[in-house]
């Protein structure tokens, strides 16, 4: 039997990310109904020129995600600029490290754990005095790890590089709503966005088990109110549907 034969998934990724997602459900057998909830689009916001000036400041840049990654290589190129060689670059995550290569770049730290106050712990063990971090992120971004940073007196500065758009529009969801055997979220910003889809039907959605890539959209989910919130113990796709394969098999659904 194809492991997740007959199951209908919805992948509420954005467009340019899904496609590991979609091909890795369908391999399993699962009848994928893909509805991107979000976009992404740089960020062009003026308040970011003030960094130019300060670039050979600082000594890490922390980058958390691939679109972090991309629009931050972006927003150099459209400045004329080029990393400093002193730079030190530290990613959460396999994928992101991955896209760091991509931009000849080696990720000098990357956390054994995705929780904030764990890798604020793991970074300061390492790096006792790490000097001036710039912090690369998207405007929906969590200020968890920020929180731990400036407990524990990391000096940092932000920048925003790209804007996650929710599109609060999908016939197709609430048409599937009924028929749905489990949703995925990748991000914080897909569970906002589906629960703008769903909001009169949130009480039928909320039943549905839920597949979270890390810890960060899985607590999103269960204060949304969720109530099967499934995440694996590594971030990535191949560990989130394993999960769910291993919950239907178990579930004998």
């Amino acid at each position: 039997m194809i492991l997740l034969e007959g199951k209908k998934v919805l992948v509420t990724r954005a467009i340019e990310q899904s496609e590991g997602l979609l091909l890795n459900l369908q391999e399993s057998g699962a009848e994928v109904i893909h509805e991107p909830l979000i976009q992404f689009q740089f960020n062009e916001n003026i308040n970011n020129k003030s960094i130019l000036t300060k670039l050979h400041d600082f000594s890490w840049v922390f980058l958390t995600s691939s679109n972090g990654v991309k629009f931050f290589f972006e927003w150099m190129k459209r400045n004329d600029l080029s990393p400093p060689s002193h730079w030190r670059w530290a990613v959460i995550g396999d994928k992101t490290r991955q896209t760091l290569r991509e931009f000849g770049k080696h990720a000098d730290f990357v956390p054994g754990q995705f929780e904030a106050e764990a890798m604020a712990e793991e970074y300061l063990s390492l790096y006792k005095h790490p000097g001036p971090t710039l912090f690369v992120r998207g405007n929906l971004s969590k200020d968890t790890l920020l929180k731990s940073f400036r407990a524990k007196g990391v000096l940092f500065e932000t920048l925003t590089v790209y804007d996650t758009l929710l599109l609060k529009e999908s016939n197709d969801i609430l048409n599937h709503l009924n028929t749905l055997d489990a949703l995925t979220f990748t991000s914080p910003s897909t569970i906002q966005a589906f629960i703008k889809v769903v909001e009169n039907r949130k009480a039928e959605a909320f039943r549905i088990p839920c597949f979270c890539i890390g810890s960060t959209t899985a607590n999103e989910a269960c204060s949304e109110g969720f109530q099967q919130v499934y995440f694996p113990d590594r971030f990535t796709v191949e560990d989130m549907i394993q999960q769910m394969i291993d919950y239907f098999t178990k579930e004998g659904k």
